[in-house]
């Protein structure tokens, strides 16, 4: 049996050998600046039962917080090109754990404005700097295996932020933003310590006025631009599991709210045992078809509600839905990455987690004003269609991106 466990630990853990030393100290970064809480799960529920706030005011209020994660995200990006990446991160970080736990003073309304927005800026900002710090040390065979990585890093903070947040709500909402800016404040401080620890060396800077000079933005780059234009189609079609997908279970399918958390749970499980074996394969498969296959993957998951009713229909939604996310989240990033090369990588990065992030400032409200006016099964066919049209814009710009590559 010893020689059994060995064995088995070898092969679970051999895939995450060989990366870079940069590579895991920015994944156990990660895992710690996810762990403490989730502020933005409990803010509606705060400013509703402290405040007394109609939901109006209160997605206005969220609304803000979306937008400087829109906004951070290409930010931060862009400064990666132009600054020392972990200097900027771990002042984000710095920044982003003390105004999230400024969320716990007693503000009145108009105060939480500005806050949310900078909160927003920060936590965005942070995103592509992060990812730029786990997939840049990396040779291009090993981007995909990262990626995975930091997915079940993520998705296990996530994990014990759900746990954390909600044991800690029982006792105040308060307690949930100081607990997540606590863990904002010791991610940044690991990443100042380990990095001067184990004397990791600052990646080169990049030299973004050349290269904007030389054409080398991807705001001049239409084949990367006709890709985020499927992104956008494709986001607005996966954020409905977090919204309207709820609603239709409990209209349609009769299923009670507990059957929301089964699902996400599902979802959670899948993620943290497949991402990593998916991320090995899907250089050998092939980056363009796995990420049609992930895009095809979320459109036909939604489509699957309008084939029947009850619970074994919407585990079986969830499972090929998580399957395209799988697929899409490792591919995506590693074609950014190739397609970046020698260009603003920083940019790049920005605009890709922008527009990752940006599906908040416009799915929620695009998903409910069509289930609301012609309705759930309306809703589904068009999120199949909008996956067929993402394939559609994108095939061409891969096959450019990849060749240039």
């Amino acid at each position: 049996m010893p020689a059994v466990a060995a064995a088995l630990a070898q092969r679970l853990l051999s895939p995450f050998r060989g990366l870079p030393a940069g590579v895991y100290l920015q994944i156990v970064a990660t895992l710690i600046n996810t762990m403490g809480g989730i502020a933005k799960l409990f803010l509606p529920l705060y400013f509703l039962e402290h405040y007394r706030l109609p939901y109006g005011q209160i997605g206005l209020l969220m609304g803000c917080y979306g937008l400087g994660c829109f906004v951070g995200a290409y930010a931060g990006g862009a400064l990666s090109d132009r600054q020392d990446t972990r200097r900027l991160c771990r002042g984000l970080l710095l920044a982003s754990g003390l105004l999230t736990m400024s969320l716990a003073l007693p503000l009145p309304v108009w105060g939480f404005v500005p806050l949310l927005l900078l909160t927003g800026l920060a936590d965005g900002g942070f995103r592509p700097g992060n990812m730029r710090l786990v997939l840049e040390p990396c040779a291009p065979a090993q981007r995909a295996t990262a990626q995975g990585l930091y997915r079940v890093a993520f998705n296990l903070g996530v994990s014990l932020a759900g746990i954390s947040g909600g044991l800690l709500a029982v006792y105040g909402y308060q307690w949930v933003f100081i607990a997540q800016g606590v863990s904002s404040l010791c991610a940044c401080a690991w990443m100042g310590w380990a990095y001067r620890h184990y004397r990791v060396p600052a990646p080169p800077p990049a030299a973004a006025a050349h290269l904007a000079r030389q054409g080398l933005s991807p705001w001049q780059d239409a084949a990367f631009l006709r890709f985020i234009a499927g992104q956008l189609l494709i986001m607005a079609v996966f954020d409905q599991m977090y919204g309207t997908l709820g609603m239709f279970l409990r209209e349609h399918y009769r299923l009670g709210p507990q059957w929301i958390g089964y699902l996400f749970t599902l979802n959670g499980v899948l993620v943290v045992l497949l991402q990593v074996p998916i991320a090995q394969h899907i250089q050998r498969w092939g980056l363009a078809r796995c990420s049609h296959l992930g895009v095809l993957g979320i459109g036909l998951s939604f489509c699957l509600l309008n084939a029947g009713s009850g619970a074994p229909w919407a585990l079986l939604a969830m499972l090929v839905l998580t399957v395209g996310e799988l697929l899409l989240s490792p591919t995506w990033s590693v074609i950014v990455m190739q397609c970046s090369e020698g260009r603003q990588r920083g940019r790049y990065l920005g605009v890709y987690s922008a527009a990752w992030s940006g599906r908040t400032l416009y799915a929620p409200a695009l998903g409910t004003w069509i289930y609301g006016t012609l309705g759930g099964a309306t809703l589904w066919w068009l999120c199949g269609g909008a996956a067929l049209l993402t394939v559609a814009l994108q095939a061409g710009a891969l096959r450019h991106m990849l060749a240039r590559h």
